[in-house]
């Protein structure tokens, strides 16, 4: 199994850190992709990308997962849309945290499916139907996994139950309180 995270100049990277750490535990192939082979994160760690976007193929993946930050200068950028939308075209996994969901609803992707968002649909009308957000954390509708940002355990265990990537149920609930630090003895 292969991942495809799509990451930007500003994005958030503890949204996506535990998904990371269970891909990569899970032996699945992990590989990051940008608009310029150098990004810096919220954090202000600069990051050198695997792939630039337009280099990258949805084809080569099973999964493209997009964090969070500031993603409106990325309405504009076609390499973006049409990987998103070869994605969903595709009806491969597309998985995005907080307002990564604006890229969806900017490429067209959300249609009529149920969304979870921390942006409020208002503050852009032309990515949102505000009729389809939920008020779950996580939201999972056809192929599009969405999540609050404050909701990154959840969502990546979302994303590990999608891809099966947990043995069983034990192993499910063992991950997350790994990761809520309630695993002591």
């Amino acid at each position: 199994m292969k991942a495809l995270f799509f990451l930007y100049d500003g994005y958030v990277d503890w949204e996506i850190s535990p998904l990371s750490y269970i891909l990569s535990e899970t032996n699945v192939e992990i590989a990051t992709t940008a608009l310029t082979k150098e990004v810096t994160h919220s954090g202000k760690f600069k990051v050198h990308v695997d792939h630039i976007t337009n280099e990258s193929l949805a084809d080569d993946y099973d999964i493209l997962i997009i964090p969070g930050g500031d993603p409106e200068p990325l309405f504009k950028e076609d390499s973006l849309k049409n990987l998103i939308q070869a994605f969903d075209q595709g009806n491969k996994w597309i998985a995005a945290i907080c307002g990564a969901s604006t890229l969806l609803g900017s490429s067209s992707v959300l249609r009529n499916r149920k969304y979870s968002s921390s942006i409020e649909p208002a503050e852009f009308p032309s990515c949102f139907n505000p009729s389809y957000k939920s008020e779950a954390d996580v939201t999972i509708s056809e192929n599009l996994i969405t999540a609050e940002g404050n909701a990154y355990i959840e969502f990546a265990v979302a994303v590990g139950k999608q891809l099966s990537l947990f043995k069983d149920r034990e192993d499910e609930l063992e991950t997350v309180l790994f990761f809520k630090n309630q695993l002591r003895g």
